[in-house]
């Protein structure tokens, strides 16, 4: 199993983020993506439902 850039145990104030793909905007980690937080792009199902709309860097969708 490849080792994990998480530490073991997150602080609630001290979470990773990233950005959503299809709304831009910045979501933190949660526990039920633990075992899969190096594959999540989304912030949410209804953004992965509509991942047709991409964001794009400089805060335009196309």
């Amino acid at each position: 199993m490849p080792s994990s850039p998480l530490p073991k145990r997150l602080i609630k104030g001290n979470l990773p983020t990233k950005i959503c793909l299809t709304c831009g905007r910045p979501f933190e980690y949660r526990k039920k993506w633990r075992a899969c937080w190096d594959e999540v792009k989304y912030c949410g199902e209804k953004c992965q439902r509509n991942k047709k709309r991409l964001f794009t860097a400089n805060g335009e969708g196309f």
